[in-house]
């Protein structure tokens, strides 16, 4: 499923390109890499345990420079898996997590500034969406490891939530030759899950035969801090006589 999500982004991509460079004089950089984040919930419910795996991603961007411009638009994509801290299993130290699979769309504003030798750095603030589809649950502690869980995957957490991000980015040409250029980036996004009236309900009992029945809700703080590599095309502006 993920490969197909993300060919289709590359198929979308390559349509806004194309109407773009008919439209407009302006570059545009286009490009596919890949990003690695660390997502952290953080919410009373989970005491000091706010983070669970990093999250490795595919990434799709275009960026819109008109010539001369000091202040650009961006537009950047990505899908990846994550899992998340949901709820404490009583007073263990063991915490239950979820899995999603996750798909961000962010719209960039962001300062250009050039460098010498065809160097460009970028940096300002996004605002956008984040696609959550849950699909599984684990357990983190000392002892990870359960007998059985019980979960009512009717009911399982599938939400879309506003963001906003912080980012930069170093952009260089690789040659001389072609019009191919590395971005190089780091991103932060936030969002805030406000208390849902709706719970999901997971029983659990684990190695020691104890049985938990808990009502795990996505709320409070998410921040994601993540890094980037990025590799551009970048379309000429269009002659004009």
């Amino acid at each position: 499923m993920l490969l197909a999500v993300y060919c289709s982004m590359k198929k979308i991509l390559t349509a806004i390109i194309v109407c773009l460079c008919l439209q407009t004089n302006a570059q545009i950089d286009a490009g596919i890499g890949g990003a690695f984040g660390f997502p952290m919930l953080f919410n009373s419910n989970l005491g000091g345990y706010n983070h669970s795996l990093g999250a490795p991603a595919g990434r799709v961007q275009i960026n819109y420079l008109p010539a001369e411009a000091t202040f650009v638009p961006s537009l950047s994509a990505e899908i990846a898996p994550y899992e998340l801290p949901v709820s404490k299993l009583g007073n263990t130290n063991r915490v239950l997590n979820m899995n999603f699979t996750v798909m961000n769309a962010m719209l960039h504003g962001r300062v250009r500034k050039t460098l010498a030798n065809n160097k460009e750095l970028y940096y300002g603030i996004g605002i956008g969406a984040m696609y959550m589809q849950g699909r599984r649950v684990g357990l983190s502690g000392d002892q990870n490891s359960y007998l059985t869980v019980i979960e009512d995957s009717a009911d399982y957490i599938k939400t879309i939530i506003p963001q906003m991000c912080v980012s930069a980015e170093y952009v260089m040409p690789v040659t001389s030759d072609a019009p191919v250029m590395l971005g190089i980036g780091a991103q932060l996004n936030y969002s805030y899950f406000f208390e849902r009236q709706t719970t999901w309900r997971v029983s659990v009992v684990d190695d020691q035969y104890n049985l938990y029945n808990l009502r795990p809700k996505l709320q409070g703080h998410f921040i994601n801090p993540s890094v980037y590599i990025v590799l551009y095309y970048r379309f000429k502006a269009k002659e004009r006589y």
